[in-house]
């Protein structure tokens, strides 16, 4: 996600909807830029904010943190200071969020100042999930691939926007999921989670016996803009002739985005077929 590591989401809608492929955004060679990931939630540690510094696209995409930054949160006015806890991490292990506020990020580094708001949405319960085969995917031994269905209900008269992050035996998936009820609004919604094995890596396949688990993020729409902006930017889309950074929800001139969301996640143990 940036360089450190971005990675695609590809949006489709529809009550069988769907996100897959996982690509690097690639920038050009201009001078560096600071990438801000900044996350909260209503769960403990969740406070958290990512500092480093882009690349050229030659470079490789190991993460440099930023050190000697300034990070707070500001709610309700109550300002919560964020401690260093590594190279480019910092965080403040007391703060939770709860949905339906709003809060507000302020970075200060190398006498610059970042600024971005995120109201945090009502929770949306992930009622069920389970797995489904692939007609038209394979694993490198032939079998099919096997994918994650998630079911929910999604509210009545009030726009909702959603991610999905999915892990298998506790490893994450990079692929990450996307969508938005704009023909789902009130519905009963089943969302495959389809993503390319491109690299056959065995720790991504969902097989029979493993534990998997799926997270569901209720986001505000500059985040999902955010995300949604990085499949279409990143792959060249839509009226993008080349690669393109993503529209961060973050002021001031730097990469990256601040999400406060709510939470929800299930976890089964993959039956056989």
């Amino acid at each position: 996600m940036h360089t450190i590591r971005f990675f695609a989401f590809l949006l489709l809608l529809g009550l069988f909807s769907s996100c897959e492929k996982a690509i690097d955004l690639k920038l050009d060679n201009s001078a560096p830029q600071y990438v801000i990931e900044g996350t909260l939630s209503g769960e403990a540690g969740s406070a958290k904010v990512l500092i480093s510094q882009s690349k050229k696209f030659t470079d490789d995409n190991s993460f440099i943190g930023v050190s000697g930054a300034r990070v707070s949160i500001e709610s309700d006015g109550n300002v919560y200071q964020f401690d260093a806890t590594g190279s480019g991490v910092y965080q403040n292990t007391a703060l939770k969020g709860l949905p339906g506020h709003t809060y507000s990020l302020t970075v200060k580094v190398n006498d610059k100042t970042y600024t971005s708001v995120s109201t945090m949405p009502q929770p949306v319960a992930l009622d069920s999930i389970y797995v489904v085969d692939d007609e038209f995917s394979t694993n490198k031994d032939k079998t099919k691939q096997r994918l994650a269905t998630v079911t929910y209900k999604d509210p009545t008269d009030v726009q909702n926007y959603y991610r999905f992050i999915q892990y298998i035996d506790g490893v994450k998936e990079k692929t990450v999921f996307v969508d938005e009820d704009e023909f789902t609004n009130g519905q009963t919604v089943n969302s495959r989670l389809n993503f390319n094995n491109d690299n056959d890596a065995p720790s991504r396949e969902i097989r029979t016996g493993k534990q998997l688990t799926v997270e569901m993020e209720c986001i505000d729409k500059p985040v999902y803009k955010y995300f949604y902006s990085l499949t279409n930017g990143a792959s060249g889309d839509g009226n993008n002739a080349a690669p393109s950074n993503p529209m961060s929800n973050i002021t001031g001139g730097a990469l990256g985005y601040f999400s406060a969301y709510s939470i929800t996640r299930k976890t089964i143990t993959v039956p056989a077929n």
